[in-house]
């Protein structure tokens, strides 16, 4: 048999279209071919079915498939007690097949193979013929399972788009992304990826119609300007640049407006009137928990972002989050200076020095920045911009009466006519019309406190058959006013499976959850999870700033954490958290495969109920550490705190490339020295000594030279008493290094020695050959060249061994350098020349930059200036484009 679901539902026998019957009847087909090989229970193709139910569905259920053996025999089974199940056999459902060639597609992605992938995707996408729920009855668990496979389908139109961009075939993706933002106005990748295929294929009018078309859909349906990506790709195209990594610095950070936003219009006014232009505009929100302070100054940034339409800044600053230290400004003050564009590397350490920077960033913008749920006056002083081009919105549930220039905004619970208001927009006018008295009386119970009225109104919006009385009556026998009551009724009205989610949500590290995270958390699967989470969205039990990630408001997680200590045993709650931070060290250790996959880092089992995320390539998984950073470093935290050590310091180690390659020193250092604490609170030798070591590299990073010698130090002393000699070459290694910036060569050259022999008796040829470019180094800095030459050759002639392409065009460029300083000119430049090739097969911008400098100084040996200054010009861009301060130093060449 052969079963069509993409599209049409249509079986087919022998090349024989079968009569499948009426839309209910090919409703529980279809769940049933969603779920092929599985039982589906009754309860499941109720839902699946029908919006309303019958009193019996059973019975329906029954003759819908009696109607489906007729057709099917006995493909269809009875599951005694499980429901139903239809058997179906490899490659006769067009949905496996589809999933199956996007497997392919992404496999090829990660050889490499761009143009296998392209093709593949190009064939998964072919089994689609049309829109799958056209002709059913679908009901609200069927209707989630379309939304599922939909979404898999845009993702792989996502994917096919930008291995065809990859490949230059921009003609193969611009019709079908037409068609595709046609169907999917809101989904702002496909316009992304439309404008890129316009622009590079030289429609650049078109790509700019693209994006006012997107804006038109986005104003016109959600009431919200498109997100940093689109704005900063038009921007990219009007200045007809290439698009990079710098030029799209997200430093338009609002988060999304709220829909439902009522009253407040004075203290809207009061913000938003123009202040002085002679210094900075600082506005202070201030209110209880629950007042609805942070959707004020939402609702007033997103009025306030035409007279500021350079930056928009945004952070929680979590002055009164119960599991979390209030945000350190010199923290803040990196993220945002990365988000403007600044280089980890160049980022000064000091506090003082980084508000300095940030001020002069600023300088001249017209900027916004919004600083949520601040502690404090210290907190929010370094946040400061200096200029009167810019403005701030604070908000608070203190009074900051220490902050000079700041107009305060005291923000009270709801008037009764704005609970009111509030009530009628979310639930409906006429409802409240009708029974005013009781609207009045829910206002009431809720304490008219925002958040409190919001969430009872959207229960009744999703309650259509409540009166006003049901909702009082319900609220009134939970006892109490404000948020507990309230809180009370939506958690109690849920499902046990959604409840149980809900509550094991206040044990998740971080700020916010993720399908995958969650489903860890409970032991679920992912798409298991993420319809939970979307079911907890629905009720408005959650927020959603960021589509596919989720967070509990203040108020509600403290709720969470009430109920999951209440409800859920101290080994069901240990068990969940263990399993979230084996979920956050596992998928960490994945991303550092592909970040170094030279490093070998050793780990212990995941609980089998845990499904780590794994990386199609090395951007995949940076992304994914970027969009998580918050979250793995409060990991790291609450696994120390809940006494699971080899969590802790494992997902230290696995952290320590994306720390070193995103320059994150203060999480670095922060996070190894809470792993290395955990280490010692148990005794674990072999895990201190490995924290010491990277809490040692990092040190030095901060130019905390002492300290960094110090740790190594520590380490090795451990690993001399265990015996572990592998352990020993990083320690000496990375000792080695400090005394060689401390210029302490004689110190220095010891220890490479030292690991140099170690290694060549372990037979580790990657170290090795890492230590002898270190020794070389120090030779050639001393002007000792042939030495120098010797030493490189040699690491040279080991590297044809091993597969590191990064260390290769490391250690070729500075054999180039060391035939400069030997005045063999031709010799450096065939040298440099296969390291810039190698920088550019992958994608190393830095690399290329130091190449195309050497690769100039080498030519303008050989006496050929124009292909010098050629090379220099090139190498300025990149280092510009980097934010590099040695373009400075370039650019004196020329």
């Amino acid at each position: 048999m052969e079963f069509l679901l993409l599209g049409s539902l249509a079986v087919r026998r022998a090349g024989t279209v079968l009569e499948l019957g009426g839309p209910r009847q090919r409703a529980v087909l279809t769940m049933l071919l969603l779920h092929a090989n599985e039982a589906v229970s009754v309860a499941q193709l109720t839902d699946a079915v029908w919006d309303s139910p019958p009193v019996s569905p059973e019975s329906n259920l029954r003759t819908y498939v009696a109607g489906l053996r007729k057709v099917l025999g006995d493909r269809l089974k009875t599951k005694a007690g499980h429901g139903y199940q239809l058997v179906v056999e490899p490659g006769e459902l067009d949905l496996d097949s589809f999933d199956r060639l996007v497997r392919e597609g992404e496999d090829a992605l990660a050889d490499g193979d761009t143009d296998a992938a392209a093709g593949l995707f190009g064939q998964a996408l072919a089994r689609w013929h049309g829109i799958p729920t056209a002709e059913l009855n679908a009901g609200p668990l069927l209707r989630a399972e379309f939304t599922r496979i939909q979404e898999r389908r845009l993702t792989a139109v996502e994917r096919f788009a930008r291995a065809s961009l990859e490949l230059g075939r921009f003609d193969d993706v611009i019709d079908r992304l037409r068609r595709e933002t046609a169907l999917h106005p809101l989904r702002e990748e496909l316009w992304a990826l439309l404008m890129l295929a316009l622009d590079r294929s030289g429609r650049r009018n078109e790509a700019l119609e693209a994006y006012a078309t997107a804006r038109k859909h986005m104003i016109e349906q959600v009431g919200v300007e498109p997100g940093a990506r689109l704005r900063q790709l038009q921007q990219v195209v009007l200045e007809s640049r290439v698009p990079s990594p710098a030029a799209l610095n997200a430093h338009r950070q609002l988060p999304m407006d709220i829909a439902e936003f009522t009253g407040r219009e004075s203290e809207l006014r009061r913000l938003c009137e123009p202040g002085p232009q002679t210094t900075v505009v600082i506005s202070a929100i201030e209110g209880m928990a629950g007042v609805g302070k942070t959707k004020l100054a939402v609702r007033a940034a997103h009025r306030l972002v035409q007279r500021f339409p350079d930056v928009q800044l945004w952070a929680d600053l979590h002055g009164f989050d119960a599991d979390e230290l209030p945000a350190d400004p010199s923290a803040v003050l990196e993220s945002f200076l990365r988000l403007l564009g600044v280089p980890g590397g160049q980022i000064p350490e000091s506090l003082e020095e980084r508000a300095a920077l940030y001020r002069d960033r600023l300088t001249g913008k017209r900027t916004l920045v919004l600083l949520d749920n601040a502690a404090g006056e210290d907190q929010v002083r370094p946040l400061l911009p200096g200029g009167s081009s810019c403005m701030v919105l604070i908000t608070s549930r203190r009074t900051l009466l220490r902050l000079d220039g700041a107009q305060s905004v005291l923000l009270d619970v709801f008037t009764s006519g704005e609970a009111l208001a509030l009530l009628s927009r979310i639930a409906g006018e006429d409802r409240v019309r009708a029974d005013h008295e009781a609207a009045e009386r829910i206002a009431e119970l809720c304490g008219h406190l925002p958040i409190a009225v919001a969430l009872a109104a959207k229960r009744l919006a999703r309650r259509p058959q409540w009166t006003m009385q049901d909702l009082v009556d319900r609220l009134e026998r939970g006892g109490g006013l404000g948020t507990r009551g309230v809180f009370d009724l939506s958690y109690q009205a849920l499902p046990e499976n959604q409840r149980r989610l809900f509550r094991l949500l206040g044990l998740h590290p971080g700020e916010d959850v993720t399908a995958d995270s969650a489903a860890a958390l409970a032991g679920l699967t992912a798409y298991e999870a993420g319809d939970l989470l979307e079911t907890l969205l629905d009720e408005h039990l959650l927020q959603q700033h960021t589509p596919g990630r989720y967070s509990l408001h203040d108020l509600l997680r403290a709720y969470a954490v009430e109920q999951v200590m209440a409800a859920d045993a101290p080994p069901a709650r240990a068990l969940a958290r263990r399993r979230v931070l084996d979920w956050y060290v596992h998928t960490s250790w994945h991303s550092a495969q592909q970040l170094n996959p030279q490093r070998k880092l050793e780990i212990g089992p995941a609980d089998p109920a845990v499904h780590p995320r794994t990386f199609a390539d090395r951007d995949a998984a940076l992304l994914w550490c970027d969009t998580e950073r918050a979250n793995l470093v409060a990991a790291i935290r609450d696994a120390a705190q809940h006494e699971l050590p080899e969590q802790c310091w494992s997902l230290a180690q696995c952290l320590w490339d994306f720390f070193n390659l995103r320059k994150h020193w203060a999480d670095w250092i922060d996070t190894h020295g809470v792993a290395l604490a955990a280490a010692r609170s148990v005794g674990d030798r072999d895990a201190e000594g490995r924290m010491l070591i990277t809490l040692g590299i990092a040190l030095r990073e901060v130019r905390r030279h002492d300290e960094s010698i110090d740790c190594n130090q520590q380490a090795l002393a451990i690993f001399r008493a265990t015996g572990d000699r592998s352990r020993q070459v990083p320690a000496l290694n990375n000792i080695g290094i400090v005394h060689m910036v401390q210029g302490r060569t004689e110190d220095a050259l010891a220890c490479y020695e030292q690991c140099a022999e170690i290694a060549r008796e372990l037979g580790d040829l990657h170290t090795e050959a890492v230590t002898l470019n270190n020794i070389a180094l120090l030779h050639a800095d001393a002007g000792r060249f042939d030495v120098a030459l010797a030493r490189y050759l040699r690491a040279l002639e080991i590297r044809t061994d091993i597969k590191d392409p990064y260390s290769e065009a490391i250690l070729l460029n500075n054999i180039g350098e060391v035939y400069r300083g030997l005045l063999d000119f031709t010799e450096a430049v065939s040298y440099v020349e296969r390291a810039l090739e190698t920088f550019r097969a992958i994608g190393d911008l830095y690399g290329q930059a130091e190449s195309l400098d050497n690769l100039g100084l080498a030519l303008d040996g050989l006496g050929d200036r124009r292909g010098a200054e050629k090379c220099w010009l090139e190498s300025v861009t990149l280092f510009e484009e980097l934010g590099e301060p040695k373009a400075d130093e370039v650019r004196s060449r020329l």
